[in-house]
């Protein structure tokens, strides 16, 4: 489908080219024989009209291809959000309204404001209005049965995001044990590489954790299997932190090298505690000044962290990798061919769609901050 309707950009492109590079001769041509010949200059004049209506005509047709390539034209789109209290739930929601509108969707967000209650108000209004497709990102996924009763009703289909449903027209989500096997993949290239000479399973590594949530769990317990994905990693033991924030990560690094410096490599799936961990061992406090042989992999980030990475290529940081899944601008897209998909006909019901990764380190780094993604480094890297 999306290879469709690139080819049909890429007509209406070349078409529109075609018509700018014809259009003005005929038009410079038509005035100066006017000067000559009126008559002339009259049948020219009207030449010149019927060519310019004919390309506004193909143009306009080209455009209408796109739309209903794009499977968007007439169709609406409700998206429950989780929340709006964090900069990539506003950035998301946004680009989810960008990327659907210009494929021709009539698209709209509520906030979910962390509410089961919120949301479910939220669905029932999308309903109401008679939207083709809700997207909702539940808090609580158990009680949105009676939602999905009413969107089977009235014909709409319902799209669950992230936290599965009981029943659903389509699932978009991640694999958060998959996603720790490749945070432990990118980990293991590093040390594998840095610890080429040294003895097999020798270099000391460290697990951050945060088991409050289901997630955490999950993570967790990939992460501490680095011993098989490294020949030369060697798990010392895991670290459980009690929340997810900077601060924790930085007393829990403290509290590490305090009683054993040793480590050399620190895995987690909370960005924060990654974040946290890094301003320690880079703060005046630290023990470590030299962080050539020492790294941080983490799960999920920002730009922040993309910069926190660069500064490992010159020696400044020892953050040095984290995989992702995907930018918001590849999360709105995947959206779309989604609701494209299920409003089509062309994804059965209960269809999943399971995020890409996105691998940012020391080679990558750069492509993320200056487009936002990662296209050089693929899964098949690594699998």
């Amino acid at each position: 489908m999306k290879k469709k309707v690139l080819a049909v950009v890429m007509s209406v492109v070349m078409a529109a080219g075609m018509f700018a590079g014809c259009g003005a001769p005929k038009e410079e041509a038509s005035g100066n024989n006017a000067a000559g010949n009126e008559a002339d200059g009259a049948a020219a004049g009207a030449e010149n009209n019927e060519a310019e209506n004919a390309a506004t005509e193909a143009a306009n047709d080209a455009a209408q291809a796109v739309t209903e390539a794009a499977g968007g034209e007439g169709h609406s789109v409700g998206f429950v959000t989780f929340g709006l209290g964090g900069d990539f739930f506003q950035m998301l929601a946004d680009e989810f309204v960008t990327v659907m509108t210009d494929a021709g969707w009539e698209a709209q967000y509520a906030d979910g404001e962390f509410n089961p209650t919120t949301q479910i108000e939220a669905c029932e209004n999308y309903i109401a209005m008679g939207v083709d497709v809700i997207v909702c990102w539940s808090v609580a996924p158990e009680s949105m049965d009676g939602v999905i009763a009413s969107c089977e009703e009235k014909g709409i289909k319902f799209v669950a995001f992230v936290a599965p449903t009981s029943t659903y027209d389509a699932l978009m989500v991640s694999d958060d044990a998959e996603l720790a096997d490749y945070a432990c993949k990118l980990a293991a290239k590093w040390i594998d590489s840095t610890y080429a000479d040294a003895e097999d399973h020798s270099v000391p590594v460290v697990v951050l954790s945060c088991r409050t949530a289901d997630t955490g769990v999950v993570q967790a317990d990939e992460l501490v299997k680095i011993e098989e994905f490294s020949t030369k990693a060697k798990f010392v033991k895991e670290v459980e932190c009690q929340d997810e924030s900077v601060d924790e990560g930085m007393a829990a690094t403290e509290n590490l090298f305090t009683t054993d410096s040793s480590t050399k490599v620190i895995l987690t799936a909370h960005s924060a505690l990654a974040t946290g961990a890094n301003n320690y061992l880079t703060g005046l406090s630290s023990p470590v000044t030299d962080y050539s042989d020492m790294a941080i992999f983490a799960i999920n980030g920002d730009n922040a962290m993309a910069e926190l990475i660069k500064g490992s290529v010159s020696g400044e940081t020892p953050l040095r990798g984290m995989v992702m899944t995907g930018s918001v601008n590849d999360t709105a897209n995947e959206i779309l061919y989604v609701c494209n998909g299920v409003m089509a006909g062309e994804l059965e019901k209960g269809y999943i769609q399971k995020a890409g990764t996105l691998f940012v380190d020391a080679d990558t780094v750069d492509e993320f901050l200056s487009t936002g993604t990662v296209t050089s480094v693929t899964n098949a890297d690594f699998d």
